[in-house]
């Protein structure tokens, strides 16, 4: 066990922290809210639009991301 949590990169604890404190705020945040998208008004639970922000967020994050392979 002490093997692996050594070869865990300050980087990789940063991103795990982050996920844990993303899932915590969307479980906090489970109630009714309108979403405005284009002009277009829907309901719906808040932590549908959390969690799909924050899944756009993170593929954003991995799509600029990308090393080149030369």
């Amino acid at each position: 066990m002490t093997k692996i949590v050594a070869r865990v990169s300050p980087r990789q604890w940063a991103g795990l922290i982050i996920a844990i404190l993303a899932i915590v705020f969307v479980l906090m945040n489970r109630g009714e809210i309108p979403i405005n998208l284009f002009g277009v008004q829907v309901t719906g639970p808040a932590w549908v639009l959390l969690l799909l922000v924050f899944l756009v967020g993170w593929l954003v994050g991995v799509l600029t991301n990308r090393r080149s392979r030369k």
